[in-house]
């Protein structure tokens, strides 16, 4: 019997969610035990340089055939190379950064700019025509992110302006203008919630976006009813992380019997075409990327995020 290695975070901020994911996986090794399961907790310090030690133990052992992880996409980066120099199946259920990749890796969810296309569509199917796009500082999330965003919602024919998160010394509301939408793109910080009264206030028409990195239960509880209602979040998954862990799961479990050996995991799991799972049909393109182009929005509703149809 092969081994299955599983990287997630345990311990630490993102712990609730990575157990999520872990808790997914077991279940789908429960329905079918064809492997051993080897669990390593991804948080540390660094959790990069963590990352990649759970790598090397995975690439060092003999029997293990797969890793299911990492978790966030500045660890699939640094895991990636170490598995596919091994050979070993990477699938990341949850990473979306859109320069991830690597020989052996896949991804389950739809990376950045799938997410920056599916906010543009809603964008354009509500009516709006002009967007303000805000963002952190961050250059691998909030500015690249951002730009593809930007880049988007012009390709759709909404005029669209961008500009880096206002410092407390700068009047935010001519840079609003006309806008119909403000859409921030970055992590939730403590202001967040004053932006989004603050945003209200100034127009209760204005609709309130955010990427994935703002969906966070503790702002949804802090906002009121009205904020709420002109509020959507738009997130890469469409379902519980755990259905990302069970899937994960399925698929390495079906690479490994049949291909039996660490290449022929990964050429089975590359030539996956129309795969019918929990987390609904997709393909596996020659990048190893999830050709699944569908994308969760999330609204607020009673102070808790809600799945927005």
């Amino acid at each position: 019997m092969g081994r299955v290695y599983a990287s997630l975070p345990l311990t630490g901020p993102a712990a609730q969610l990575g157990r999520d994911v872990l808790r997914g996986a077991e279940l789908g090794l429960e329905k079918e035990a064809a492997a051993e399961l080897v669990v390593l907790d991804s948080f540390g310090e660094n959790r990069e340089e963590q990352a990649a030690a759970n790598a090397r133990r995975a690439a060092a052992d003999e029997g293990a055939l797969a890793y299911l992880g990492d978790f966030h996409s500045s660890q699939v980066l640094a895991s990636a190379p170490i598995l596919g120099e091994a050979g070993v199946l990477q699938v990341a259920p949850v990473a979306t950064f859109v320069r991830l990749g690597g020989p052996t890796l896949i991804r389950l969810l739809p990376h950045d700019g799938v997410g920056a296309a599916a906010i543009a569509d809603w964008l354009v199917g509500a009516g709006m025509a002009e967007l303000l796009i805000v963002h952190d500082h961050d250059r691998d999330y909030g500015v690249s992110v951002g730009a593809m965003c930007s880049e988007a919602a012009r390709a759709r024919g909404l005029v669209v302006r961008s500009r880096p998160i206002w410092n407390a010394e700068e009047a935010w509301a001519a840079d609003v203008g006309a806008a119909d939408a403000v859409l921030y793109v970055g992590v939730a910080g403590s202001g967040a919630v004053g932006l989004w009264r603050d945003l209200h206030d100034y127009d209760p028409n204005l609709w309130l976006l955010g990427s994935d990195g703002v969906a966070q239960e503790w702002l949804a509880h802090e906002l009121d009813d009205s904020v709420a209602e002109r509020t959507r979040f738009f997130v890469p998954q469409r379902a519980p992380f755990a259905f990302y862990g069970y899937e994960a799961m399925a698929l390495i479990l079906d690479s490994i019997a049949s291909g039996r050996d660490r290449a022929g995991a990964v050429a089975a799991a590359r030539a996956t075409r129309d795969r019918e799972s929990v987390i609904g049909r997709y393909s596996i393109d020659e990048e190893g990327h999830t050709t699944t182009t569908a994308y969760g929005r999330l609204a607020v509703v009673d102070g808790a995020l809600v799945w927005d149809r």
